[in-house]
């Protein structure tokens, strides 16, 4: 009976992890844009919930571009800035993973698909009011 129960939190615990198509969100003041790319969502998941540790990376300048990162339900996971987007602030998602107000690197093939994304969006700018919500 424990082994079960084991294996189903085990279970839930990694489906919990998989994100599905639309399930996060890039978006501006005005507009959001689902993450639908079959190839890019596994990667979403590792960086979120698994995976290599994600390294820390500067603090951009204040007024660089910025995107804030939604789940479905509108939550705000956190924000990817500077003009390459591969910067990534969390909002307390998941917060054993980021630390309040430190910057993580975006992976490469990542910050890509947000830049084709968001390409006609006009992007936010960072003020310290966007980096004040990191928790």
């Amino acid at each position: 009976m424990l082994l079960v129960a084991t294996v189903l939190a085990f279970a839930t615990a990694a489906a919990a992890k998989d994100f599905g198509p639309g399930d996060l969100r890039i978006c501006n003041g005005q507009r959001c844009l689902p993450v639908t790319d079959r190839q890019v969502l596994p990667l979403l998941g590792s960086f979120y919930y698994g995976g290599p540790q994600p390294k820390f990376a500067l603090r951009p300048a204040m007024r660089s571009p910025y995107f804030e990162l939604r789940f479905r339900n509108g939550y705000v996971t956190g924000i990817v800035a500077t003009g390459k987007l591969d910067r990534f602030l969390s909002y307390g998602v998941y917060v054993g993973r980021f630390r309040r107000g430190r910057w993580y690197r975006v992976p490469a093939r990542l910050a890509q698909e947000f830049r084709e994304l968001t390409a006609p969006l006009r992007p936010l700018r960072l003020t310290p009011g966007a980096v004040s919500k990191s928790r």
